[in-house]
């Protein structure tokens, strides 16, 4: 049964737990707090850091839970154009392309194909598919949104609002891991194709591209250039 309140003071002779097996209850503590629902303070659910933040590591540790902090790395996300010159681990790749299988598609149609492009010489033959797109030669790996080549327009829109989907999951997945992203328009399709070796009946609708960023590193921005909230937001009626 889980207690809430102030911590029971222990017995006068009780012994006392060594730091790190005080560090873990304290994590422990912390994450109870979350899984409760007991508040901490303003989105304290999506942001303890008392609490380790990668499951594999608590998972060497132990078993101790660990909670994503899914509002830092919202709020990290930005736009990079300009990657450092370091490699991103194959695990880590899986773990974004994974966030991108499982994104939101309308009636579960996931129209898309992901194709991950990590060769130099392959990156800088894709960058050259659009006037824009050449920062995604310099990143560590691209990925290329692929969708059915359809003069459908239902099927494009509802495809384009999946696909956008399918990409901020992908974003906040590689912020999570302190990674930047980027995105780029594809007008070459037939050079898309040819550098990707899709079948005609495919086409690029985007590209991603990740990278630790070269500049500086991820963290949360705490004035984001975007319009007022209050202007944004509209409850019940315009």
């Amino acid at each position: 049964m889980t207690r809430f309140g102030p911590p029971a003071r222990p017995a006068k002779n009780a012994p006392v737990a060594a730091p790190r097996q005080q560090k873990t209850i304290a994590m422990e503590n912390a994450s109870e707090r979350l899984i409760t629902g007991v508040s901490v303070g303003p989105l304290a659910a999506l942001n303890v850091r008392s609490v380790e933040r990668r499951a594999s590591s608590a998972g060497r540790r132990g078993g101790i839970v660990a909670v994503m902090e899914t509002w830092d790395a919202i709020t990290s996300r930005r736009n990079v154009r300009r990657f450092a010159d370091r490699a991103i681990g194959e695990d880590t790749l899986e773990q974004v392309l994974e966030a991108g299988r499982r994104a939101p598609s309308s009636r579960n149609w996931q129209p898309w194909d992901f194709v991950l492009v990590t060769d130099r010489d392959q990156l800088r033959e894709l960058s050259k598919v659009w006037q824009g797109g050449g920062h995604v030669a310099d990143s560590a790996a691209t990925i290329a949104l692929v969708v059915e080549d359809s003069d459908d327009r239902r099927t494009r829109e509802t495809a384009q609002y999946d696909l956008g989907q399918t990409t901020m999951a992908m974003m906040i997945a590689a912020a999570d891991q302190g990674i930047g992203s980027g995105h780029s328009a594809v007008a070459d399709q037939a050079k898309a194709r040819e550098v990707l070796g899709l079948p005609e009946d495919r086409r690029v609708a985007y590209l991603i591209d990740l990278g630790y960023p070269a500049d500086r590193p991820l963290k949360p921005i705490r004035n984001p250039n975007r319009r007022p909230f209050d202007q944004v937001v509209h409850r019940g009626r315009w």
